[in-house]
Formats: structure tokens, C-alpha cells, sequence
């Protein structure tokens, strides 16, 4: 298409190596494209310092093009092109693979293909290590991505502006924001100029943490640097305020968007509605889910799954559902997590049969299909828990590890909570036996549930819970509000001061720690189980 691709590059201020000039001259020698080769061989011959190699590649070009033409071509080109056809055939070809292994995702493979075409044809270009980094880029590795660039460096092969964004890519997903903004000043400082990509995946490396203040500071650059904000921009913006929660500042971005004229996508209007459901707003974010069909866009799982996570966060079970059938009234099929999130609303609207409607859910993900994972048997042991119904989280712990999954401390915990408002200590103990046996070390929401266990039995169990308390801060944890609360419960506040100016440097006892059970006169069993769940779930969701 007339050099149409070698200009794409160079619009995008990439240097075209001299593999890619003969190799687009070639094709144009190929067709008799008489007007194009030519054009070609001089931008050529102005760009290279190497007069030789212009020589070289003019020579190619005028008798390829000329044979075609039924003019008589040399009858032997001289060495030196020869050299140069078949090291850009050699090149063109090692590019190819490498780049088939980029897409595949298999950086080692593309590694050693370099490496053998060093070792046995020679240079390389700037395309082949950049090749190699966007295999490092889809596989976030980032040291490989860098070692790539310094041994291109060695090489005496400049990076262009590709190298660095792929690298900053690569870096902004493996969460290193600050090497991110690293290589972008390098690049700078190179001497090359930041494109629009550049300074949008600097944005996306502070979104992703939810740094609003670094990314806003990185559009203002971005525009003090005359380069107009993309779309993506925008995006990863309204993705910042999304992960903490800021459904005013996301909105705002979003019709700063419209208001440009920027196309708003899927991504735009399901990062807002997160924002929503993060703040439990269901209004909101049903109103932009309405905007978004306004607009023409279609929503996906993850737009409903954002919905139903809104109605999760007010436990209104109900608007879940509804948004649920919306989705599969739609033609799309719900995943793992938008049935999690129906879960955590009946986890959250609680109740005696909250429990209950938490396993049909889950019942009803399995017989759908769905791949079930940790997560959701999780939240359905967390429903059971804060319900108090101890043999149904048993049961479905049991299906979890029927189904081969390995827990993770949330299901221990989660499991050990309702044991614990029983004042089961035995069992909350053999809980913790098999976690150890699992490998899954104890954090403070295990700790939390069984000290409540020791404070909850009768008679209470205040050597056990001391020596727990003890084992956990020699293990490096560190003991806060609610872990001290409940050891208050289990061993008394005198003692609690005298540990805490023992193991915890003086620390303060809560001025109002959580009430025994019973209000200190010994209340019967099952005020007992009551009053401990309560400040089970109290300290669970604050902790």
C-alpha cells in the first residue's frame, strides 16, 4: 500500500531501520512499483549515514525494479548486496517468529531467538528487541523488560519511543508506578518526546493504586506538554476515583468526557458504577447504568456484576436478584463473581434465613456451570457465619475441599466465627490445626475468633486465650482494637493492662471494650451465643 506501514512507524516516530526500508524497496522492486521505489530509496538515502548501505540498497532497487520493467539488470550484484538481501531476509524472518512468540505470551522463547540470531547472524534492529519486550510486557515481567532495553543500549541500538511505553506498560501492570515514571523521565531525557501513550500509561500506573492526587498531576503534564488527553486517559482516571470509592469525582471525569467529545465506552460507565457500589449508592449507579444504555453501549458482566455489588453493599437481596435476571435476560452469562456478590448481600442483609438463600445461590452457580472458586465458597461461609448456623458452614467448607480447592485464611476464619459465638473453643482450635496443617498462617480475624471462642466458653478459657495472645505477637502480628477487646472478655481488664505493658509497649486497653456476654452477671448460654455474635460481626466488618 505505497510504504503505507514504514509510514504508520514513522508517524509514530519510531526510526526505521535499514532492514525495514529494503525490505518495503524490495517489495516495490517485486511489483514494478517504479514511482513508490524509488521515493523510498532517496528518503532512504537522506536518512542513512551509511553511504554504503544506501549504495547497497539502491543498487537492489534499480535492478529489481528495472528487470521487471524488461530493461536489462546487472548481471551480478556485488557482495555487499548480496549481504545486505539475505541478512534482511534472515531478520525479516527471526522478527516473525519472535513476534508470533510475543503474541503466544512465551518470553523465553522469543528471548532465545534473539539471542541465536546474535549468535549467528549478527545485528539485529530496534524492532527485534522490541519484539522481545512486548512479550515481557504481556507477561509482566518486568526485569526481563529491562534488561532487554540495556542490552539493546549495548548494542548500539538506540530504544525509541515504543521501547519505553512497552517497558512503562509492563510497569504499570506489575503495580511499580514509580519505575514507570522512571523510564518515562529516561526517555525524556533521551531526547524523545512523549507521545499520548506515554503519558497515559503513567496515569494508569497511579489509577491502578487509586492515586488520584499523582494521577491528575500526571494529565495536567500531559497537557502543559501539548499532547491532548485520550479517552484511555480519562479512563484510568475515573478508574483512581473508582478504587477509593469517590463516585462524585469519577462522575465528574466522565462528564468532563462527554463533554469533550471523547467516546465514553463500557469501561467508562462500569468504573463509575463501581464507584457507586463501592459507597452504596444504588440510585447512582443505576442511573448510570441508564445513561449507558441511553448511549448506546451495551453492558457486560462486569457492568452488572457492579450493579448487584451497589445492592450488596445496602443488602438489599431483592434489587440483586433483579439485576441478575436483567443480565441473564440479556444473553449474559454471570461468572463466579456476580454470584459472589448476590452472596455478600444476603451476607449483608443477614437474618435466620440469610444463610440459607447464601447456599441456594451457591447451588444454583454449580448447576449453571460456573467454575466455582474460593472466593464465592467464602462469602457463602461468611453468611453462614454471621447467621450463627455453624453445621451449614461446616457443610459447604466440606464441598470446598470435596471440589479441591484449598481455603484461604478468609474461609478459615470465616468458618471459625460461628464456633467461636458458641464459645467452642475445641473446635475453633481443631480449625486452626487443619489451616497450620495447610500452610495458611493466622491473621488477626482468626486471632479475633478464637480468643471470643475463649471468652465465650464456660467456664472461660483465660490461660488459653493469654497464651494465644502471646503466640501471635511472637509470630510478628500485631495486636489492634478488636483482638485486644476480646482478650479483655477472655482473661479481664486487669490482666489485659498488665499484658499490654508486657508484650505491647504500654499499649492503651480500649476505653470501652466490647461487653461480656451475659453483661457481666453470667447471662444463660444463649444470651451468650447472641451477645458474642453481635460483637463478632461488629468487629469483623470494622476490622
Amino acid at each position: 500500500k505505497d510504504g503505507g506501514l514504514l509510514g504508520l512507524l514513522l508517524g509514530y516516530g519510531d526510526g526505521a531501520s535499514l532492514t525495514m526500508e529494503l525490505t518495503l524497496i524490495m517489495s516495490f522492486a517485486g511489483f514494478a512499483l517504479v514511482v513508490s521505489g524509488p521515493r523510498w530509496l532517496r528518503f532512504s538515502a537522506r536518512t542513512r549515514r551509511n553511504a554504503s548501505d544506501s549504495k547497497a540498497v539502491s543498487h537492489l532497487s534499480s535492478g529489481g525494479s528495472t528487470a521487471r520493467r524488461g530493461v536489462a539488470a546487472p548481471k551480478k550484484a556485488p557482495n555487499s548486496t548480496r549481504v545486505v538481501s539475505r541478512h534482511a531476509a534472515a531478520l525479516a524472518q527471526c522478527n516473525q517468529s519472535i513476534d508470533t512468540a510475543a503474541r503466544e505470551g512465551d518470553t523465553q522463547k522469543a528471548g532465545q531467538m534473539l539471542l541465536e540470531f546474535e549468535r549467528v547472524s549478527g545485528q539485529p534492529d530496534v524492532m527485534s528487541y522490541n519484539l522481545v519486550l512486548r512479550a515481557c510486557a504481556k507477561a509482566v515481567d518486568v526485569d526481563a523488560a529491562e534488561r532487554w532495553v540495556k542490552r539493546m543500549e549495548s548494542k548500539g541500538l538506540r530504544p525509541t519511543s515504543c521501547s519505553y511505553n512497552t517497558l512503562m506498560d509492563a510497569c504499570a501492570k506489575a503495580g511499580k508506578a514509580e519505575a514507570c515514571e522512571a523510564w518515562l523521565q529516561r526517555m525524556l531525557d533521551a531526547g524523545l518526546e512523549a507521545n499520548v501513550i506515554s503519558y497515559a500509561t503513567a496515569i494508569y500506573a497511579r489509577a491502578r493504586r487509586g492515586d488520584v492526587g499523582a494521577a491528575k498531576a500526571w494529565l495536567k503534564r500531559m497537557v502543559a506538554a501539548g499532547v491532548e488527553p485520550d479517552a484511555v486517559s480519562y479512563n484510568s482516571l475515573i478508574h483512581a476515583y473508582s478504587v477509593k470509592g469517590n463516585a462524585a469525582g469519577a462522575e465528574r471525569w466522565l462528564e468532563e468526557m462527554r463533554k469533550k467529545s471523547l467516546e465514553t465506552s463500557v469501561a467508562s460507565f462500569t468504573a463509575v458504577i463501581d464507584a457507586c457500589a463501592k459507597s452504596g449508592d444504588v440510585s447512582r449507579a443505576e442511573h448510570w447504568m441508564e445513561q449507558m444504555l441511553q448511549d448506546g453501549l451495551a453492558p457486560n458482566v462486569v457492568t452488572f456484576s457492579a450493579m448487584i455489588d451497589a445492592c450488596a453493599k445496602c443488602g438489599n437481596v431483592v434489587r440483586a436478584e433483579v439485576w441478575h435476571e436483567k443480565m441473564i435476560a440479556c444473553g449474559i452469562a454471570p461468572n463466579a463473581h456476580s454470584y459472589s456478590a448476590i452472596i455478600n448481600a444476603c451476607t449483608k442483609a443477614g437474618g435466620e434465613g440469610g444463610a440459607e438463600i447464601a447456599e441456594q445461590w451457591l447451588d444454583r452457580s454449580e448447576n449453571a456451570g460456573v467454575e466455582s472458586d474460593v472466593v464465592i465458597y467464602s462469602a457463602v461461609i461468611d453468611a453462614c457465619g454471621k447467621a450463627g448456623d455453624a453445621e451449614r458452614a461446616l457443610r459447604v467448607f466440606q464441598r470446598m475441599r470435596a471440589k479441591g480447592l484449598k481455603p484461604h485464611i478468609v474461609a478459615y476464619a470465616a468458618l471459625a466465627r460461628p464456633f467461636a459465638y458458641r464459645g467452642d473453643w475445641i473446635k475453633v482450635e481443631s480449625i486452626r490445626q487443619s489451616m497450620e496443617a495447610d500452610g495458611v498462617a493466622m491473621n488477626e480475624f482468626f486471632l479475633y475468633a478464637q480468643l471470643l471462642a475463649y471468652a465465650v466458653a464456660r467456664p472461660r478459657q483465660h490461660d488459653r486465650a493469654e497464651q494465644c495472645f502471646r503466640d501471635a505477637l511472637s509470630a510478628g502480628m500485631v495486636a489492634n482494637d478488636h483482638v485486644v477487646g476480646a482478650l479483655v472478655r477472655a482473661v479481664g481488664r486487669g490482666r489485659c493492662v498488665e499484658l499490654m505493658n508486657e508484650l505491647c509497649n504500654g499499649r492503651e486497653v480500649p476505653a470501652q471494650p466490647q461487653r461480656r456476654a451475659g453483661g457481666g452477671s453470667g447471662g444463660r448460654s444463649g444470651t451468650t451465643a447472641r451477645s458474642g455474635a453481635s460483637g463478632g460481626r461488629t468487629g469483623h466488618e470494622t476490622a
